[in-house]
């Protein structure tokens, strides 16, 4: 299981194979895939029609119906966006390094380290307000983290800790890791303009990049840089480096930053899907 998110940026893709059947798509081919690589372990030359695959396909009331199939029907479906692959390799949206990566995931479940990254990014304290200012974010739109601690209950399913993480204000309150979950993720959409109010509220974005030193150069994860008559005029990126002791969830964390990042600088929409 996995957080899936998608960044709505128009492309040649696009054009040619609308993004819900895209996205179904790619689910369907990880999930074959995943069959496969099962179905090897008992049987090296299991042939794909051989290998039955389970499909959870949302229709339009949003309810789950379960679909059977065979990785080889899966296959020859993907040949349609297979064919296409080559169009994303200097795609600006592409988050994730490889093709289709406007389209990322971070997998379950959510590891300790991720959740220390999300918490390490509240400020709230020697008189920073923005602690403050998220908390009455979370008051005046009902963020109690309720529906996150509902999932936390089925222990390491969701989350690797079983209870969330806490950070305290000078005022008394208290702002959890389940309620910065609920704010991310347990969403449909992120509007360019609300990506832009979670970047600044955690203290990710990072203006005015040196225009004097060369991109690789620079320690920050995401840089998105604009030109003109072939001269860099303009950087922005994240308020945030690698790390050594980075774990897959604090990488697939950090690559949704930079979904973020993008769909400010662009002006697209962030599609977030559990």
């Amino acid at each position: 299981m996995s957080i899936v998110y998608y960044l709505d940026f128009p492309c040649e893709v696009k054009e040619q194979v609308k993004p819900g059947r895209m996205l179904r798509l790619l689910y369907a081919r990880e999930r074959a895939n995943e069959a496969v690589n099962r179905a090897r372990k008992a049987d090296p030359d299991v042939k794909p029609e051989k290998v039955k695959v389970d499909l959870t396909i949302k229709g339009e009331d949003r309810t789950g119906q379960l679909k059977v199939t065979n990785a080889a029907e899966i296959q020859k479906q993907y040949a349609e966006l297979d064919v296409l692959a080559p169009v994303c390799k200097d795609c600006r949206a592409r988050i994730e390094p490889q093709s289709f990566g406007c389209r990322g995931r971070i997998d379950f479940p959510i590891s300790l380290k991720a959740e220390a990254l999300l918490m390490g990014r509240v400020h709230a304290s020697h008189g920073d307000p923005t602690g403050s200012m998220l908390c009455n974010y979370f008051e005046s739109n009902g963020i109690t983290g309720n529906r996150t601690a509902e999932m936390r209950k089925l222990k390491d399913v969701f989350f690797e800790g079983t209870l969330p993480l806490v950070r305290r204000l000078d005022d008394g309150r208290r702002i959890s890791s389940n309620q910065v979950f609920e704010l991310f993720f347990l969403t449909d959409k992120v509007s360019a303009k609300h990506a832009r109010f979670l970047l600044g509220m955690f203290d990710l974005y990072e203006p005015n990049l040196p225009l004097d030193r060369g991109l690789h150069s620079l320690p920050n994860l995401f840089v998105i840089e604009r030109e003109e008559a072939g001269m860099p005029v303009s950087r922005v990126g994240l308020r945030l480096q690698a790390s050594k002791e980075d774990d897959r969830s604090t990488r697939q964390l950090q690559n949704f930053f930079g979904a973020l990042l993008f769909a400010t600088e662009y002006n697209c929409d962030l599609w977030v899907k559990l």
